[in-house]
């Protein structure tokens, strides 16, 4: 791949300082109340849904697009879908009433993407119907179409995604994720439930206006999903070719490690690379948890006291040795045992320059977790954390089932928040001691180029010194959540950025030198030329063709001008008949 590198000087600062760590204390302080946050999770009896007791999605993004994060949370049946919108001063304000959210069913995991690339943030809701329905019922999933920042429009049933279940529904449908798996420019979804019976494991591909269609069967899935018990996906490029995986959480034993083969196909590695050992898989959380330019995942799971259980066996931290290949080191990096974890988010909570875990806890039905509280695993730069749960004054104890990690009032440290089954949306503020310094960056999109809107499926790489910080652009999702769609860097005494690059999912590369810290960096991609122009230099000359030529045959976006998956005929019919030297 020959990507279009742009460069920009900035004369701030010196060219070469070294990042040292600095790791603060990691505090946290309940500011619920005074932010102005009521919402409780008020699910049906267990009963009525036939056993189920798994509710409380919760998505973060900024829905008005004023540049502050905005909180939203459906209502699981008791309560109406909530929206709230920061008021930019550390609080909030419920809109949900004048943005159309007044009816009652049953909620649960969403997420947030442009699907129809307008510039505005929409949400997809998996739901199980009615609340007043025996068992719930099928096809009655929801997609809030933002309308310019003034409400939302429910569109489901016209986008093709109001009925992703085919059957029984008397399990919660538990998430639903958006992310451009085909990197044509627009974001496609997947879905999943804990119950396979009812084909609720599904992946939808994007038309590219926001019309949606059931893919699983094509993309050779099917067989995968008829045992899967799915609770959470991720859409994100493992391996540096641009080309995302898909990694699908499961109980049981049921996850998933979709290798991409580039050409429009994908692999399961789940029995060959050392993944998908975890016995009860629920949350997920994708970072580069030592420093070394490669994504490792982390996944949240079960762990009992009892020293003799071992198909509880704990969470998993898979860190990738070399490409698609991971040993789990959760245990000696002492972060195997969260309880009975659902959510998780990587986030640097302190901004030493390594992202710390936050892992939610609990369950009423089991005494040995009713009153857990949830984790906070400090990252020590050292490959191992520290347990700093009790130290962060974190003191929610409840059947907490998602996390955002969000900055409430733009300062540029992470805060936190929690939905709590049959409880209520809680915020924490980070008052962290001795954070470190910090850098905020917001992507934008060009879907006419094939870059998803927010730039999703983008990678940014962050060098201070000799330390590489990177992140990727996948919409943080875990268990029943999302959002938001910023990437924010930890840089401890870092005073300048050496350089900053950004990998755009088309092949393009965006380079920027001696950047500033302590700031909100708003990126959009580089423009390009004429469909063919693969040098991005405005001509369609020699230059391109040789590149086109390098890459035939293969898969990679940086050739492929028909977005068809693959280098061949077609896109040398379309560099020819644009052929233009001269300019």
């Amino acid at each position: 791949m020959t990507p279009h590198a742009h460069h920009l000087l900035l004369p701030v600062g010196v060219l070469g300082a070294v990042a040292i760590a600095s790791a603060g204390d990691i505090r946290f302080t309940d500011v619920t109340n005074e932010c102005g946050v009521s919402f409780q999770c008020d699910p049906p009896p267990v009963s009525q849904m036939n056993g189920t007791h798994r509710w409380g999605g919760l998505a973060a993004g900024d829905f008005d697009r004023d540049g502050f994060v905005d909180l939203f949370a459906p209502g699981a049946g008791g309560d109406h879908d909530t929206l709230y919108l920061n008021d930019g001063n550390g609080g909030f304000v419920d809109v949900s009433e004048a943005w159309g959210l007044t009816d009652l069913h049953l909620g649960n995991g969403c997420s947030v993407g442009d699907l129809d690339q307008d510039g505005w943030l929409d949400i997809m809701v998996a739901s199980a119907g009615d609340p007043d329905v025996q068992g719930g019922e099928p096809g009655r999933y929801r997609l809030y179409r933002n309308l310019e920042g003034a409400g939302f429009a429910d569109i489901a049933a016209s986008a093709g995604v109001r009925e992703v279940t085919n059957g029984d529904a008397n399990q919660a449908p538990l998430f639903a994720t958006f992310g451009d798996y085909d990197l044509d420019g627009d974001l496609d979804l997947l879905f999943g439930t804990w119950h396979p019976g009812n084909g609720g494991n599904r992946i939808y591909r994007n038309d590219g206006t926001g019309v949606f269609t059931d893919v699983s069967e094509e993309l050779g899935f099917d067989d995968e999903f008829a045992t899967t018990l799915g609770y959470s996906a991720n859409v994100i490029d493992m391996d540096g070719d641009l080309h995302p995986e898909i990694l699908w959480v499961g109980d049981y034993n049921t996850s998933h490690y979709f290798r991409n083969n580039t050409d429009g196909t994908f692999t399961n590695l789940r029995d060959q690379n050392g993944t998908c050992i975890e016995g009860w898989g629920m949350g997920q959380a994708v970072f580069d948890y030592n420093l070394d330019g490669r994504l490792d995942w982390y996944v949240s799971s079960i762990t009992y006291d009892d020293p003799f259980d071992d198909s509880h066996n704990g969470n998993t931290l898979y860190q990738q040795i070399i490409d698609h290949l991971y040993a789990d080191l959760a245990l000696p990096a002492s972060v195997l045992d969260g309880g009975w974890s659902w959510a998780t988010v990587a986030a640097d909570l302190d901004q030493d320059g390594h992202e710390d875990l936050v892992v939610t806890n609990g369950n009423r039905f089991d005494d040995e977790f009713a009153n857990r509280r949830e984790k906070v695993f400090q990252n020590l730069g050292n490959g191992s954390f520290l347990n700093a749960t009790q130290l962060s004054e974190l003191e929610l104890a409840c059947e907490a089932m998602s996390v955002v990690a969000f900055d409430l009032e733009r300062d540029g440290d992470l805060d936190l928040a929690f939905i709590c089954n049959e409880g209520r949306l809680r915020v924490y503020r980070n008052d962290s001691i001795d954070a470190g310094r910090w850098l905020q960056v917001d992507l934008r999109g060009d879907p006419d180029q094939g870059i998803a809107p927010d730039g999703m499926q983008t990678r940014v790489e962050v060098r201070c010194g000799s330390r590489l910080h990177v992140r990727y652009a996948d919409g943080r999702p875990s268990y029943a959540s999302s959002g938001p769609q910023g990437l924010h860097f930890g840089l401890g005494e870092s005073e300048v950025i050496d350089e900053l690059r950004v990998f755009w999912a088309n092949g393009s590369v965006t380079e920027l030198l001696n950047v500033p810290v302590d700031q909100f960096l708003v990126i959009e991609p580089p423009l390009t030329g004429p469909p063919g122009d693969l040098d991005g230099d405005g001509m369609i000359d020699g230059a391109d063709l040789t590149i086109l030529l390098g890459l035939w045959g293969s898969g990679d976006p940086g050739g492929d001008i028909d977005g068809n998956g693959l280098v061949e005929g077609n896109d040398l019919a379309i560099l020819l008949g644009q052929w233009s030297p001269s300019g």
